[in-house]
């Protein structure tokens, strides 16, 4: 009886465990193929987005990520690059090993460094202060290089926007890794490259004025310009329009081909001045008189749900202008001056356009109002003025002599004066119950009086666009990057505030929709920290070690215990 109840516990003890290496063996090989993460964070900082998710399952081509931002980091890339890391680990395991990557040190190899500037990716110089009070600085490459097909694109994975803190910054550059991780792969690996135009014929800005974005855009479509024709299905071809600073009227043909192209479900970006007046000619004549202009758009644009009105705005944060304040005869000394009919406008932070977007740099600029309210018309401000703006209804008169009139504030009583407006949902033809216009080749019953679903975003500036051309009429004219200030040597948000419209206008998909991920930056509180600091580092090493005293003391006690129990009963067995 003895020898029975010694021998069963054993044989109980072995199939336990026997069961318990099973259940291992068949977790591992169930994990092996199926991955899952529980993502409790309340922002999903861990979850990729549908869309995302949908692409990376019928991903067809291999993929390979080479991340330079590794080395000797602080402790605020450091998370950049644990994030990247995390990143780009969820797309490899939703891709099914598609895509792959690797993380290299810059610095210990001079061949990298000079690939990378080659490339154009210079280090990004990071300063700290040391503990004796040093200053330190370090160089980083925050960049990747993907390779897909043998093709290669670099991507910036840092934003650096201005006026944010370096840990905004941080926190900004890991809410931007989804779009640019999967921006760069569908730019490298699709097979068909969509097409927008400029359209032309009406005064619209040339090639050199808006040769930087046309270079930017070229990078993700085919950028064609041209002229509008009697064919009304001229424009079906492109994904969307650009109509960039008109300054010629409009014909009522030209308005039908637009309308019509809209209503079959085609996007425009429009960028219209309400008023006549440029720097460039100010600059010539030192004063002028801002006119009222009539491109005959306003009837169209109001039955879309806008409305430019014909008046500039004057803003108290506007930027500088090159002001020439040697007397006549000396040589000439310019000197930066806010210059108030250049205002630096506003973003909306929750739309995909301007989100985490720089101040966008305006030149006489008009405001923008919506008006009706259609029920399946969805529109939003994407850029506004300041809190202190000023309305100035045409004529108005204008000289560079008002440079040197002090703004008063009581003259600045309007705030965040809207300035573009995106729209999307259906549009009401502003052709519906008229005729066709003579030239147009289409029968009555093929003309469309409500849109399908469509997108449209209109600027009241024509400027917005434009990029400052030097020696335009000489030998080698060249075009300066759009945005660039060269009185603050900074960079405003024009070029991206165009190109992240045009990718909005022809996102089907909802990709822009990433670029609204919002992760709450969560800092330490720095005066507890300070006041503090022994206290907490106290409580760090103190409860690790009473919680594993603990353990000794208990465990020991309860295998007494326990044992002490099975003993007792086998002895009366």
């Amino acid at each position: 009886m003895k020898e029975m109840s010694r021998f069963n516990p054993r044989k109980k003890d072995l199939i336990q465990l026997a069961l318990v290496f099973a259940i291992i063996i068949v977790v591992n090989l169930i994990s092996s193929n199926w991955f899952f993460r529980i993502d409790l964070t309340a922002e999903k900082r861990y979850t990729l987005a549908p869309v995302t998710r949908d692409y990376l399952r019928n991903l067809d081509h291999q993929v390979l990520v080479r991340v330079y931002l590794h080395g000797d980091l602080n402790v605020g890339f450091q998370r950049l690059a644990r994030t990247t890391r995390e990143t780009l680990d969820e797309f490899r395991l939703v891709s099914r090993g598609a895509i792959q990557y690797e993380f290299v040190d810059p610095a210990t190899d001079a061949n990298i460094r000079e690939e990378l500037r080659e490339w154009g990716l210079s280090p990004v110089p990071v300063y700290e202060a040391e503990a004796d009070g040093r200053r330190t600085q370090t160089n980083v490459f925050p960049y990747a290089i993907f390779h897909i097909d043998g093709y290669e694109l670099p991507v910036n994975l840092l934003e650096n926007l201005p006026g944010k803190s370096g840990a905004e910054n941080l926190n900004i550059s890991m809410e931007s890794l989804e779009y640019k991780i999967t921006d760069a792969m569908r730019r490298l690996a699709t097979d068909e490259i969509p097409a927008v135009a400029f359209l032309e014929g009406h005064g619209e800005l040339d090639e050199w004025d808006v040769y930087d974005i046309t270079e930017a855009l070229s990078h993700y479509y085919q950028v064609d310009r041209g002229a509008l024709t009697g064919d009304p299905w001229v424009l079906d071809n492109y994904e969307a329009i650009i109509i960039a600073k008109p300054q010629e009227r409009f014909s009522e043909s030209d308005k039908f081909i637009i309308d019509q192209y809209i209503m079959r479900g085609g996007k425009v970006l429009w960028l219209v001045d309400a008023v006549n007046v440029t720097l460039d000619s100010l600059r010539r004549a030192t004063q002028t008189v801002g006119l009222a202009t009539d491109v005959n758009l306003s009837d169209q644009l109001f039955r879309y749900g806008v409305r430019i009105n014909h008046e500039l705005l004057q803003d108290i944060q506007a930027a500088m202008i090159p002001i020439n304040t040697a007397p006549d005869g000396q040589q000439p000394r310019f000197v930066p001056v806010p210059w108030l009919f250049n205002p630096l406008l506003n973003v909306n932070m929750e739309h995909p356009v301007t989100r985490n977007l720089n101040a966008v740099r305006g030149e006489f600029v008009s405001s923008i109002d919506t008006v009706g309210s259609p029920e399946d018309i969805y529109r939003e401000v994407l850029l506004h003025t300041s809190r202190f703006t000023r309305r100035l209804p045409v004529p108005v008169y204008i000289s560079l002599a008002m440079v040197n009139e002090r703004p008063e504030r009581e003259d600045f009583r309007s705030s965040y004066v809207p300035v573009a407006v995106a729209m999307e949902g259906s549009f009401p033809s502003v052709f519906a119950n008229r005729l066709i216009p003579p030239g147009i080749e289409m029968e009555a019953s093929e003309v469309r009086h409500r849109s399908e679903p469509t997108r449209m975003i209109v600027v009241a500036d024509g400027d917005i666009i434009k990029n400052e051309v030097r020696n335009r009429h000489g030998a080698s004219p060249r075009a300066m990057p759009l945005g660039f200030d060269e009185m603050g040597n900074q960079t405003f948000g024009n070029k991206q505030f165009i190109l992240n419209a045009i990718n909005y206008l022809v996102d089907d998909e909802g990709w822009m929709e990433l670029r609204t991920r919002n992760y709450e930056l969560r800092l330490l509180d720095r005066e507890k920290l300070s006041s503090q600091i022994k206290f907490w580092q106290t409580i760090n090493v103190l409860v690790p070690l009473l919680f594993l005293l603990l353990i000794g003391v208990t465990l020991p006690v309860w295998r007494k215990f326990t044992f002490g129990k099975h003993k007792g009963v086998d002895e009366a067995v």
